[in-house]
This record gives structure tokens, C-alpha cells and sequence, in this order.
């Protein structure tokens, strides 16, 4: 969910996902994020691989550039990886906070 688009634009009605950049150097980027009920990304395009900690319960909402839509089931300390590129809106459908911790591989 790390957003190369500098502010992808959300509805008004919609509130984008609060995130929080813990580490920056030229090989690593690390995002921890927070979804209340109903916050999204936005529509974002990964540029380099990624893997990301879920760390909370909850379900996201993804759907892709092509038109697929997949939910992902949140349990605490569980992990997935993901090949670049990839572009796509990330929604918390759950009725609970979603966070997550990503891990960007910029090599």
C-alpha cells in the first residue's frame, strides 16, 4: 500500500487510511498503517515488491486495476508477499481498525 501517486484522489465522502512512514533508506521502506471502518488508500500503484504484517483482525478489500476484487481476512502477525507492479484501492470492509506494517523491497 505504499502510494507512488503523490495524493490519489478519494471521493469526498470516502477518508483515506491514516499511515505513518517508520523507515526510509535507499533499499527499504517501511509503512505502518491504520484503516477505521469504511478508510481506503486510494487508488495507488506499487512500483517495487512488498510484504506486509498484519497486525489486527479485520478484512481489506482490494480491487485491481482489471476489475478483480479479492477481500483479505486480517489475523494478528500473519504475512503475504506481493510482486510488483501492481495498481490498485485498498478498503477496510470490516467493522473494526485494520493495521498493518509494510515492508517495500526498492531493489
Amino acid at each position: 500500500m505504499s502510494i507512488s501517486l503523490d495524493e490519489p484522489l478519494l471521493p469526498q465522502s470516502k477518508k483515506r487510511a491514516d499511515f505513518i512512514v517508520l523507515f526510509e533508506d535507499q533499499k527499504t521502506k517501511i509503512t505502518s498503517w491504520r484503516f477505521d471502518p469504511g478508510d481506503e488508500t486510494g487508488w495507488h500503484q506499487h512500483n517495487y515488491d512488498y510484504v506486509t504484517i498484519q497486525k489486527s483482525g479485520g478484512r481489506l478489500k482490494l480491487e485491481s486495476e482489471d476489475g478483480e476484487v479479492k477481500f483479505i481476512t486480517y489475523q494478528e502477525d500473519k504475512t503475504d508477499s506481493y510482486k510488483a507492479p501492481i495498481k490498485h484501492n485498498a478498503t477496510n470492509v470490516s467493522n473494526e481498525v485494520v493495521r498493518v506494517i509494510e515492508i517495500e523491497y526498492k531493489m
